[in-house]
């Protein structure tokens, strides 16, 4: 059996142990240590990170009350009997404390208010809760929230305690395991008892912020998003500095935002009908004048204004209202267009002349649109010419 220092003190970073056992397995290195600070995950917890002997330990493994370290492919060999220093990355083990301590609180708080745990998700970057019962409100998630908030400003401490399965009654678990013979309970003062394996602080002011961040319903129950601990913060302070950004860009303060944002949207919606009335006005005027420009069949424009959309409605117009075959380069893009087949075949066009003109494109009889490879709109406008004569 593994020591495992993560129990006796989590608080323990890095320790010096003596590597008993080391195994290849798929052309991975693991080990095997008399100690241990290295988490195995579990409960929703992560597994910890960290170095043995400055080699980067990439997962760890309970088996059998035995703790087992992957290190990296290209990891020093170790040998049975050799001392190696191991070290966890504190930061990373600190924010599972917090959260996975988060969590048994705000967990607490669900079920106090009708909301039980079914499960949990520690991820890196949140924390997921999902609970029985219907969707809370914007309101009950909030009046949550600072309910966690004053449990954590009480400080109350974090105890674990052993328990045997004859001993089960001792204190009121929040869901208790089907079978057990020593069962690991980590209680929160006057709180919360709960049966957990993971890494917890010594108090709840240690968790430091706990923010709901999302509800949504999932599988007939709810599940809460929420940040926690270190992750928490980081968060607030993303929204400060946009709320800076904000502030500084709308001219307003952030009590003003909404209503700065409506004003904002009022007048985008304006200019949206304003400039959808100027894009007609542009491709009616434009198509007139095109039209008007030549007495020839093959109306042939470069168009280096306006919007793609508006060289396909031009060339759309040229051909519906105008009787005109059409084609208009925007960009890369061409469109081709004919008021009838009998005028002008686009299909058959683009099958026969797409190679060598070095063109892609499809559609409807009388609406082509694709791609041209070259700058060669002159060569493709004599092809249609030559097509146009030979009808």
């Amino acid at each position: 059996m593994t020591q495992k220092f993560y129990y006796h003190n989590p608080y323990t970073a890095k320790i010096v142990a003596t590597v008993l056992d080391v195994r290849e397995k798929d052309g991975e290195r693991w080990v095997l240590t008399d100690q241990t600070v290295f988490y195995p995950g579990g409960g929703g917890q992560l597994p910890d990170r960290g170095v043995i002997e400055k080699q980067t330990v990439t997962d760890v493994k309970e088996k059998n009350g035995k703790i087992w370290h992957k290190l990296q492919k290209d990891a020093a060999p170790f040998t049975a009997g050799q001392k190696v220093t191991m070290e966890i990355d504190w930061p990373y083990r600190f924010y599972q404390m917090q959260q996975h301590t988060g969590q048994h609180l705000l967990s607490a708080v669900l079920e106090r208010a009708g909301w039980p745990t079914v499960s949990v998700h520690l991820g890196e970057a949140h924390t997921l809760i999902e609970v029985e019962g219907r969707l809370p409100e914007t309101a009950e998630l909030h009046n949550l929230e600072k309910q966690a908030q004053t449990m954590i400003a009480r400080a109350l401490a974090v105890k674990t305690h052993w328990v045997t399965a004859e001993d089960k009654d001792r204190f009121p678990l929040r869901r208790l395991p089907a079978k057990f013979d020593n069962l690991r309970v980590v209680e929160i003062e006057h709180l919360d008892y709960s049966a957990c394996g993971g890494t917890h602080l010594q108090n709840t002011a240690e968790i430091g912020l706990i923010k709901i961040v999302g509800c949504e319903k999932i599988r007939g129950r709810a599940r809460i998003k929420a940040l926690i601990g270190e992750r928490a913060f980081e968060y607030m302070e993303q929204l400060h500095q946009t709320s800076v950004l904000l502030r500084e860009k709308l001219n307003t303060d952030h009590l003003q935002f909404n209503e700065r944002v409506a004003q904002l949207q009022e007048e985008l919606h304006y200019l949206k009908r304003l400039k959808k009335f100027y894009q007609q006005y542009f491709v009616n005027f434009t198509s007139r004048e095109l039209a008007e420009s030549t007495n020839d069949a093959l109306v042939v424009f470069k168009m280096e204004q306006g919007e793609q959309d508006d060289a396909a409605a031009i060339a759309k117009k040229l051909s519906q209202t105008y009787h005109k075959v059409a084609l208009i380069q925007f960009d890369r893009r061409f469109f081709l267009t004919s008021p009838s087949a009998e005028r002008f075949d686009t299909i058959k066009f683009i099958k026969e002349n797409a190679e060598h003109l070095e063109i892609r494109g499809g559609g409807p009889q009388g609406y082509c649109q694709g791609v041209i490879k070259r700058n060669n709109l002159k060569q493709i406008a004599e092809t249609v010419n030559m097509a146009l004569k030979s009808n």
